[in-house]
């Protein structure tokens, strides 16, 4: 996550009315095809579109064979939103062919901390 998504995360926290929520997807790799990633572009580009996204983080690991994706929401209606796009509708229709497994992890961030150092 970098410096700028902390520092917007650690502002909007301040209060609590501005509620901040994580969607964390996380998936066991079978293959990543070019179909893959024109799905996994599409959807990128879906989530930037939404006025609600606040940023996203990704991990690896290789030794399981996983990978996470975490996004940032200002709001659960943007989540739903981004959620119900159509490129994310159609990928979640053939995830089989992509995935061995997946999972999906809907939190409301409490806290944000950081030294500032990554």
């Amino acid at each position: 996550m970098g410096i700028r998504l902390i520092q917007k995360l650690k502002n909007r926290n301040k209060s609590d009315k501005e509620k901040i929520y994580s969607a964390s997807f996380i998936f066991q790799v079978k293959k990543e095809d070019a179909e893959f990633k024109q799905f996994n572009e599409l959807i990128n580009k879906a989530a930037r579109a939404n006025s609600g996204y606040l940023g996203k983080e990704k991990w690896e690991n290789p030794e399981e064979n996983k990978k996470a994706v975490t996004y940032y929401w200002d709001s659960l209606e943007s989540l739903k939103t981004f959620s119900n796009h159509s490129a994310h509708q159609m990928a979640k229709q053939q995830y089989r062919q992509w995935y061995h497994g997946y999972e999906v992890i809907i939190s409301e961030v409490l806290t944000v901390k950081s030294d500032g150092g990554i």
